[in-house]
């Protein structure tokens, strides 16, 4: 039956080959010339990734060299014959990217350890890499900026990549220009519905009404705050180095129907105004319960909560917008994200922060917290 199996590949008769090679299996399943049969098999019938495997396995475990021999040269026949078709694909999408040169964000997303060990070597054949190299861009953690460039390039590693099983987006830069961003000064009420005072681009005050059941999602980080400190060297000379000496809490709430994101920062936000704003509602009506006034002297910051720590009040803060939207998507891998976007710092250097830091000298952490904010309204858009 073996003479019949390879008479039957030899002029091309498959469909008698697969019979025959199935049976063959069944009966001798650990005949390494079986399955190298099965192997060639699946080569003939474009089944390259089954091929790929069986090959693979017969060239880590035959003994015969001529069996061996021919896996390795399979192996190079389809490694070439996938080069060509990436190649061909390659001149497909180069012309859409003319058509599509818009700039764009190509960025990975988390995965557990044992998918990326199942699809790094794909990864690394997408991206024209080695394995080890693509096992270490591949992310764990959070979200990583991989790749800028031409969105009709993006996206055609975006479907390649997406086909692997390897979960990505891409963004286009414009995209993520298409939103308003304002900074808020501080929350006037909570109930029934959330008002807040902020300002917009210009620098105008303004006051914002909306319901709470129109957040589509909650984004946080914490930016670090950099300062040049004297350090002492082994040979006790003095020299600067910037150091982290403190973090700066942010959170966005975003209005996706509104394209509108109202980002709250711990450095910048009033803790005081709630509570002088109660103070002068009751100087003007009065002694009248302040659930008339639809103001709660409970509500986040009253005069036992401002006596605490400033990171106290941010707590409470956060948790107070957590309660009304606690069915609401949360992102806060921010600093896996920043920590690969910081590497693209033309890039980031084009970005507004929309963010006002008492700093002495302005950070690309900022500007990536307003990209990855950005990306995730238009990830959650989908």
């Amino acid at each position: 039956m073996l003479e019949q199996a390879a008479s039957a590949l030899n002029r091309q008769d498959y469909q008698t080959a697969a019979k025959l090679i199935a049976a063959l299996i069944l009966e001798r399943p650990d005949d390494y010339q079986v399955q190298l049969y099965a192997a060639q098999l699946h080569e003939a019938t474009d089944q390259l990734d089954k091929a790929l495997a069986v090959y693979r396995s017969l060239l880590q475990h035959a003994v015969n060299r001529k069996i061996a021999t021919e896996a390795r040269q399979g192996i190079g026949r389809i490694e070439q014959l996938q080069a060509q078709i990436q190649a061909a694909k390659l001149v497909t999408a180069k012309a859409g990217i003319a058509q599509n040169s818009e700039p764009g964000f190509l960025v990975l997303e988390p995965m557990s350890l044992e998918h990326k060990q199942a699809v790094v070597k794909q990864f690394a054949a997408i991206m024209e890499i080695d394995p080890y190299s693509a096992k270490l861009q591949l992310p764990s953690r959070g979200w990583r900026l991989y790749r800028l460039g031409q969105m009709g390039e993006l996206q055609f590693y975006r479907d390649r990549l997406l086909a692997a099983g390897i979960p990505c987006f891409c963004i286009s830069q414009h995209d993520t220009q298409q939103m308003y961003v304002f900074q808020v000064g501080h929350f006037q009420s909570f109930h029934p519905k959330g008002e807040i005072v902020c300002t917009d681009d210009r620098g105008e005050l303004r006051t914002f009404n909306f319901n709470w059941s129109e957040v589509t999602q909650i984004v946080t980080g914490m930016l670090p705050i950099f300062e040049e400190v004297m350090e002492i060297d082994a040979y006790q000379r003095t020299f600067r180095k910037p150091k982290i000496l403190d973090y700066v809490n942010v959170c966005d709430i975003q209005l996706r129907h509104r394209r509108s994101i109202f980002r709250l920062c711990s450095q910048t936000y009033n803790f005081c105004e709630y509570k002088q704003s109660l103070e002068r509602h009751r100087h003007e009506y009065g002694d009248v319960a302040s659930s008339q006034l639809d103001l709660n002297p409970s509500e986040l910051v009253n005069a036992q909560q401002l006596a605490t720590t400033s990171r106290d009040n941010w707590k409470n803060l956060i948790s107070q917008i957590s309660e009304q939207v606690a069915h609401i998507p949360t992102q806060t891998n921010f600093t896996p994200f920043a920590e690969t976007a910081i590497g693209y710092p033309e890039s980031l250097g084009r970005i507004d922060p929309h963010l006002e830091l008492l700093r002495r000298a302005d950070s690309l952490w900022d500007r990536a917290f307003h990209l990855y904010s950005t990306l995730s309204m238009c990830r959650d858009r989908g």
